[in-house]
């Protein structure tokens, strides 16, 4: 896989549920790794190093590390000293570890969102009903009307009016500020 491939793979996962930024900064810190290294895995990285990079503390990356192994998207042996840092895979998602995410995901949004939309598209459609064209478009003409001082218009509403003075004809335009 090649660096945006890597970095695609994060952002679907992202989109299934969302990661914090200890987890995006993390990967993206291993993928470069790995890229430096010529994509070979597993390479070593040494936890210090990381949270020094990062300014992340050690509980942080450790915690960060763990879920993104979660996520299947690398894999991580525990480094035993400072001497033998710890080593990871970046692991490349599957077709059938895309489906089905996709598909739990896809069945949980439409069964949330038919019910949310089928509620207020029928109370917006009998709304429609008793309200005719005219009266709408007039309705909306006097709010923006500033004229004639409409319902909304801006010469009855103050509170986002500027309350700059006005300078009288001839007078200076800078010495009135």
């Amino acid at each position: 896989m090649t660096y945006i491939e890597y970095m695609n793979q994060l952002w679907r996962s992202a989109l299934l549920s969302p990661m914090p930024a200890s987890e995006i900064a993390l990967f993206a810190y291993l993928v470069n790794e790995s890229n430096k290294r010529y994509w070979k895995m597993p390479f070593a990285c040494s936890t210090t190093r990381i949270c020094e990079d990062l300014r992340l503390s050690r509980q942080t990356v450790i915690t960060a590390r763990k879920h993104l192994s979660e996520r299947k998207l690398i894999t991580f042996t525990e480094g035993k000293s400072r001497h033998l840092p710890s080593n990871y895979t970046l692991l490349e998602w599957t077709d059938d570890l895309t489906v089905g995410l996709t598909d739990d995901l896809t069945v949980g949004l439409t069964d949330n969102l038919t019910h949310g939309l089928t509620q207020d598209l029928t109370h917006i459609k009998d709304k429609d009903k008793h309200q005719s064209k005219d009266s709408f478009i007039k309705g909306r003409c006097e709010i923006f009307d500033s004229k004639n001082g409409g319902v909304y218009g801006n010469s009855k509403r103050k509170e986002n009016r500027r309350t700059c003075p006005v300078p009288a004809e001839g007078t200076d335009y800078d010495g009135a500020f």
